[in-house]
């Protein structure tokens, strides 16, 4: 398995240099009444020479972790309170000290595939993305990333709106799939934003086939990223080339492990609900915070686990969250 923390500079010189760019592990809330008693540590140097390990650590006291829950219509569903949950840490169970279910701004970036094989489909994606970017907070960050043999970054975080339609309208399909070097640049660019809530949105229409960077690798740049991840998947029925048999399960995993998901989606009616339901999941979270009961800074993963009490029938709601985080090393 790749392993983030042992990558030796002289032999993985590009990997250690992007992820150096997109990492940036650390948790900052506003001041809130119920958070008076719980410290928030500042987030550590990455370029400190004395702590090369520190752009991969989580420097913090207080783990933020953000909860949605489904019933099975795959609605979301309102009005609990912080009483109904359960955490665990590595199986030990952790006092919630801070509680939230309001809609808070967050910073989106959207990976759109503009790839060749998107051709048929690219009207469609482009009503995604504007039916993402018009259902969102007014005071969200938002940016494009379009997907091809090389990712470029259509839209910035401080672009105007106003021009996101016309720039989208030019985007013509071309080249192959560097997808995970498009989902790595857009980590890279929502280290620029302004909330501390981040979101990556993929709208592709199958795996990658020209990346440097391989889905391993990207997969355990998000364990360390706080950034929750969805896919729109538009994929075929009957898939031919290999790397759209593959793509189901390789964004399946990727934002499993995010605490988000994939949707696959097939004609407008579909995208237009799975849209929704993206933009709902994200408007209807729920923030839980804890200080963990583990204090050793040994660079471990800590396991993270969420469940709802009094729960008479698990098999009724789904939740989705992040699977874990690193521990600071001393």
């Amino acid at each position: 398995m790749f392993v983030l923390w042992s990558i030796s500079p002289e032999r993985y010189p590009k990997l250690g240099r992007i992820l150096l760019l997109v990492i940036g592990f650390s948790v900052s809330v506003a001041a809130q009444s119920d958070l008076s008693s719980v410290h928030i540590l500042p987030p550590t140097d990455a370029n400190s020479p004395s702590s090369p390990r520190s752009a991969f650590r989580s420097d913090v006291d207080l783990v933020l972790v953000n909860v949605s829950v489904l019933d099975r219509h795959q609605r979301t569903v309102a009005g609990l309170a912080s009483a109904d949950f359960s955490l665990l840490e590595d199986k030990q169970p952790q006092s919630i000290k801070y509680f939230s279910s309001e809609d808070q701004p967050l910073s989106l970036a959207i990976v759109l595939d503009a790839s060749a094989s998107m051709a048929p489909r690219i009207e469609q994606a482009r009503k995604a993305v504007l039916d993402l970017v018009r259902t969102s907070n007014p005071r969200d960050d938002i940016s494009v990333v379009l997907v091809g043999d090389k990712p470029r970054i259509a839209f910035h975080f401080d672009d105007s709106i106003e021009t996101l339609p016309t720039r989208l309208e030019i985007i013509q399909p071309e080249g192959r799939t560097a997808l995970w070097d498009a989902m790595l640049l857009s980590l890279h660019e929502l280290q620029s934003s302004h909330h501390r809530r981040r979101a990556l949105v993929v709208i592709s229409d199958g795996g990658d086939n020209h990346s440097a960077y391989t889905e391993s690798e990207l997969k355990s740049v998000l364990e360390e990223a706080d950034v929750e991840v969805y896919a729109v998947g538009m994929f075929e029925r009957f898939p031919r080339r290999n790397e759209e048999r593959r793509g189901p399960r390789d964004l399946d995993e990727l934002t499993t492990i995010t605490g988000g998901r994939l949707l696959s989606v097939h004609d407008d009616d579909e995208m237009r609900r799975g849209v929704a339901e993206i933009n709902t999941e994200l408007r209807s979270q729920y923030v839980l915070g804890y200080s963990p009961s583990n204090r050793t800074r040994d660079g471990h993963w800590r396991k993270i686990k969420v469940a709802l009490r009094h729960e008479s029938d698990p098999g009724r709601l789904q939740l989705f969250f992040k699977r874990g985080y690193y521990a600071q090393a001393e």
